[in-house]
């Protein structure tokens, strides 16, 4: 009979997604410090009492804690929005995020027709990161039109894109390109919901950014901290350059640029920020340095940092890429809900909770969950004709 091990680094993967440190899940499974840390090694095996306690505490199924991948997975590694001052800590779930992330979409890739990973064009072939953006806009059919919804754009290219909430403070996004058995994805995943529609736009443009300038060309967790807020500006001038593209946006800005109520009718049309308007006038030039101050000031007076107008309107947008290849194979009879775990555990010996997957693919809650068949009872009421004498 084969034996299946206990797998140490599945509880520190899971220990970690849950953002416990080995003191927290000492405390909560009731053994000592040293001996989680002996878990986690393979140097000690729990007993069925802690593992039972392991399982209530960071709520993974019990197959998840044994056995060995049955997959190889590399990553290039990952851009981080807003990440300057995070902890190492603070990246290990959304790393995990990212890897089961792409996990799933590999599985489905096994079903589903999904679109294919555009060629990106060389960076070096290009005078300017403007030129990029120009050029990357007539590759997906945008030619210098506003985007309404970046994140469609992106699933309509093969972009892997996913919502959830690791209640990271200091991310808004993340992405990476990620080799999993060797098919090649990237990745873009979106934290929390916390945020701007508007907001949201430009962040994604950022991680398209990262995946045009900068994939395949740097490891962002070897740089330097100068050389990282380097990378970061170079991915925001990207964004910038991509939403508001210079000669329809100049026409545009032109026409009143140092009225900032005149901006909030600019926003409904490019559907990016008032902020991020302003500073796209003033590096285009289209308005002084001492008037992009005295915007800046009347932005700060008016409470804008925080809340623009129009923010509390429109509602961020949602992946749905992998909830509707989750929905096909349900309802074409492929599989049940329930047997899609299932399915992913025989596939890549990895069994994920499955609120975690639902989180991920944004189907609704209990979708993969096994239901109990209805036990429908008719009832005939037969009229007695004689109560009517």
């Amino acid at each position: 009979m084969l034996e299946v091990k206990f797998n140490g680094s599945r509880l520190r993967e899971a220990r970690r997604f849950r953002t416990k440190s080995i003191t927290d899940l000492a405390d909560g499974i009731g053994v000592t410090k040293q001996m989680v840390s002996k878990y986690e090694n393979n140097k000690a095996v729990p007993s069925l009492e802690v593992l039972f306690q392991i399982i209530n505490n960071l709520r993974f199924p019990r197959e998840f804690f044994f056995g060995e991948d049955k997959f190889h997975m590399e990553t290039e590694g990952t851009f981080f929005r807003s990440r300057l001052t995070s902890t190492q800590k603070e990246k290990k779930p959304s790393e995990f995020t990212k890897n089961m992330t792409v996990l799933i979409r590999d599985f489905l890739e096994n079903y589903i027709d999904f679109p294919e990973l555009p060629t990106k064009p060389k960076v070096d072939n290009f005078e300017s990161i403007e030129a990029l953006a120009y050029q990357i806009r007539n590759d997906f059919g945008l030619s210098d039109k506003p985007i309404s919804n970046i994140l469609r754009i992106l699933e309509e290219q093969g972009f892997v894109v996913s919502l959830i909430s690791n209640n990271m403070d200091k991310v808004d996004a993340f992405s990476s390109q990620t080799k999993i058995n060797g098919n090649v994805y990237y990745t873009v995943v979106l934290e929390g919901e916390d945020y701007s529609y508007y907001r949201q736009q430009f962040s994604i443009a950022h991680e398209l950014g990262h995946w045009v300038l900068h994939s395949e060309v740097l490891d962002p967790q070897s740089l330097e901290k100068e050389e990282y807020k380097e990378m970061e500006e170079e991915a925001n001038e990207f964004a910038a350059c991509f939403m508001l593209p210079r000669s329809a946006f100049s026409k545009d800005v032109g026409l009143d640029p140092l009225n900032l109520d005149y901006y909030v009718n600019l926003k409904k049309k490019w559907q990016v920020s008032i902020g991020a308007m302003v500073m796209r006038a003033f590096n285009l030039g289209i308005i002084s340095s001492e008037d992009y101050q005295k915007l800046q000031r009347q932005i700060s007076y008016r409470k804008w940092r925080t809340n623009e107008p129009l923010d509390n309107i429109k509602s961020i947008s949602k992946p749905i890429a992998l909830k509707q290849a989750i929905e096909l194979l349900v309802e074409n009879g492929v599989f049940k809900g329930y047997e899609i775990p299932k399915e992913i555990l025989k596939n890549y010996n990895v069994l994920l909770p499955t609120d975690f997957i639902e989180e991920i693919t944004n189907v609704d809650n209990g979708y993969l969950e096994y239901q109990e068949p209805q036990i429908v009872t008719l009832v005939r009421k037969i009229e007695n004709k004689n109560e009517s004498f």
